[in-house]
């Protein structure tokens, strides 16, 4: 059952699909239970909570708004409302908190000794590294990379160094109508030994996981993917 006045982090699905295949009933039935939702986009988690059929009217539901533009001052405002209720976090897509804004409620929560509950759903970091084959003790994720070509193969090249010296797995991704140059940045740059895996749709009907060398990769036919969420992994041991 649901515990009062705490913060419920809620995964949601990855991309729309038409039934439900990643989000345990447990989780379900909480969400069913909460009021209140601080989203990054009230029309996103509308859409979401009908797909769920939340038994609450949307009218009678209170959203706040947090995303990476949201003032300090207006996010902090949001703790007084666990004085009647207890509340849920949403991502656009997937785990809240990680490669989010939520994460700046998460940590005033804390320091308010506002209770945290993380639900389970899905997240397409771990996913991606689950299916890569690739290291999964020792892995960082670093979100984008820098957008300017000259900076980007730099720092290309320092993750492939510091994943062969630590021994560690290197995940980021791209904006999705950038990726294909991405892909072939990567395929240019890398080192032919190296493991390049890339995670594309994951958890949609058209999923596309595949782990290979780079010298592998640039004797294959490329796979497109272009304005299609996909993570990058690389792993040179």
């Amino acid at each position: 059952m649901q515990r009062k006045n705490s913060l419920y982090l809620i995964p949601t699905p990855i991309g729309r699909q038409k039934e439900n295949r990643v989000l345990p009933e447990y989780t379900l039935r909480i969400i069913k239970s909460l009021k209140c939702f601080i989203v990054e986009k009230p029309q996103t988690t509308i859409r979401f909570l009908q797909w769920i059929n939340h038994p609450v009217p949307t009218h009678e539901i209170t959203f706040r708004v947090l995303n990476k533009k949201t003032p300090d001052h207006e996010v902090y405002s949001y703790l007084n409302l666990f004085k009647e209720q207890s509340l849920g976090l949403m991502s656009e897509a997937g785990a809240p908190g990680v490669a989010d804004p939520g994460s700046r409620l998460v940590s005033l929560a804390h320091e308010n000794g506002i209770s945290i509950i993380p639900l389970v759903g899905p997240s397409s970091i771990l996913m991606a590294l689950m299916a890569s084959g690739m290291n999964g003790q020792k892995f960082a994720f670093h979100g984008y990379l820098n957008i300017r070509e000259n900076q980007r193969k730099t720092e290309i090249h320092k993750l492939e160094q510091e994943s062969q010296r630590n021994n560690q797995t290197q995940i980021f991704m791209e904006t999705p109508h950038r990726n294909n140059m991405l892909f072939e940045l990567l395929l240019e740059t890398l080192g032919p030994s190296t493991k390049l895996c890339i995670a594309c749709n994951i958890t949609q009907p058209d999923e596309l996981i595949q782990t290979k060398r780079i010298e592998q990769w640039r004797s294959t036919t490329k796979p497109d993917l272009q304005k299609r969420p996909t993570l990058f992994l690389i792993y040179s041991a």
